[in-house]
């Protein structure tokens, strides 16, 4: 009798050992699968990161150049108009420009390409008298800026004084539009340093790889001039600045060594908390984590449309105006969408609103985003965009497009009517609750409009 028992103990233990050891297993399967996972998400959620800011970068490098080169462009456009303008109206006028630019460091005008007037001249002394002529690689990228008639950004280039900078050539010709007559030159100095500054490239720099190459506007074929040419074999995300003349292109590589364990704390925790605790502890964290990571996903989409949902769009605008970015909202409106559900159904209605959202999508520049508010309410927000006339062909467009495009429902025709509204900040409002309320304003004015319109139509 005992020796059954026995056996059956045994046998039991062993079932045991082995029910143990498949636990264990699994303990440490779960656990170290959850771990490669989250240094995955670490590593997903550091690129992105760091590829916003890259993104940001390159927005600002292109906005301070382009800010510069249409200061210096003054300059350059009062020599073409006026060639016998003296050195006290060109101080003068000089003066005004610099004051508005954080990185320019002089403006020179060099008729017949040998310098004879710098802004300011302390500091700038020993360019008066140089002629063009007498460098090689500066008289290129002034000829060609002659040749081409327009702008030309030059470099980096090693100024006579030592340090590097991006120089935008202007050539001046006496006889606009025909441009026969050739003044000479009118170069804006933008110090290389002081523009990264400004752009954020040296900030980003410090937590990664960062390299941009394209000298003289020449891109991807062109010399690396910051940072290590290795970078664009190992980027993670690159951008392409766009310049006047041409571009440069910008990359980002994780720095050597970089792991993605997570911090050592975080990453022990994990292990102790999978290897201390029971599968059924490790289940539950292990669901909840994700549980949680799905639901923040999905606490920032639409479901229906997939578009952003009003939490996100809400947080972005706030993030875009704690920055002080500048940038338009469009608010859009259905007409007559509840004549649609009541006639079609809701389904129809869904199948509508999706339609809404993949036009605004393909409508739309890469650096804007288009949100689903509620119901049939859109809200469309366009950075680096402050004035109404940078709107007005984005506006015809969508609304070209939205007149060409039908849907069909039940085999019967829907056109897409809608109302738009927009608010550029921080000129229409300074705060969140007043841009969004001058957007609506405007959208429901066109609104009216449009019920006035057809009440018109149907009384003729």
């Amino acid at each position: 009798m005992k020796q059954v028992f026995g056996k059956a103990n045994g046998h039991k233990k062993s079932l045991l050992f082995f029910a143990l050891a498949a636990f264990m297993a699994s303990v440490v399967m779960l656990v170290e699968y959850y771990h490669r996972n989250y240094a995955e998400l670490m590593q997903i959620h550091q690129h992105e990161r760091l590829s916003q800011q890259l993104s940001s970068v390159r927005a600002n490098i292109e906005s301070e150049l382009n800010s510069n080169i249409f200061l210096a462009d003054s300059l350059a456009t009062l020599i073409s108009v006026n060639p016998q303008s003296d050195n006290e109206q060109l101080t003068r006028m000089a003066e005004a420009l610099y004051l508005k630019s954080s990185s320019l460091r002089n403006i020179a005008l060099a008729p017949d390409n040998v310098i004879r007037f710098v802004y300011p001249l302390t500091g700038n002394e020993s360019v008066i008298g140089f002629d063009y002529r007498q460098s090689p690689e500066q008289l290129h990228t002034v000829e060609l800026a002659k040749q081409r008639q327009e702008v030309f950004i030059a470099g980096p280039l090693t100024l006579i004084q030592g340090n590097q900078a991006i120089i935008a050539r202007m050539p001046i010709f006496t006889d606009p539009p025909f441009n026969q007559r050739y003044w000479g030159t009118c170069s804006a100095v933008i110090e290389l340093d002081k523009l990264f500054k400004l752009a954020g490239v040296n900030e980003l720099a410090a937590q990664s790889r960062l390299a941009i190459r394209g000298k003289d506007g020449l891109g991807a074929n062109g010399e690396v001039f910051f940072g290590d040419e290795s970078v664009f074999a190992e980027a993670f995300s690159s951008e392409t600045i766009r310049l006047i003349n041409g571009s440069w292109l910008i990359a980002i590589a994780e720095l050597p060594g970089t792991s993605y364990n997570g911090p050592a704390l975080a990453s022990s925790y994990i292990r102790v908390i999978g290897y201390g605790f029971s599968l059924l502890l490790l289940l539950v964290f292990i669901s909840l984590f994700y549980s949680y990571h799905l639901a923040r996903i999905n606490s920032l989409q639409d479901p229906l449309t997939l578009l952003p949902n009003r939490r996100f769009a809400m947080k972005w605008l706030e993030t875009l105006i704690n920055s002080r970015a500048e940038f338009c909202i469009i608010s859009l409106d259905l007409d007559k969408f509840k004549l649609i559900n009541d006639r079609f159904g809701h389904a129809i209605g869904d199948q509508f609103l999706q339609e809404v959202a993949r036009l605004l999508q393909i409508n739309l520049r890469s650096s804007d985003v288009a949100c689903r508010l509620s119901g049939d309410e859109f809200l469309v927000i366009m950075p680096r965009i402050s004035k109404q006339h940078d709107i007005q062909s984005i506006l015809q467009k969508i609304m070209t497009s939205f007149k060409r495009a039908t849907f069909f429902a039940n085999g019967q025709s829907v056109a897409f009517e809608l109302s738009l509204g927009t608010a550029f900040f921080p000129s229409d409002a300074q705060d969140l609750e007043s841009l969004l309320n001058q957007a609506d304003v405007a959208m429901y004015q066109q609104k009216a409009s449009h019920k006035l319109s057809q009440q018109e139509k149907k009384q003729t």
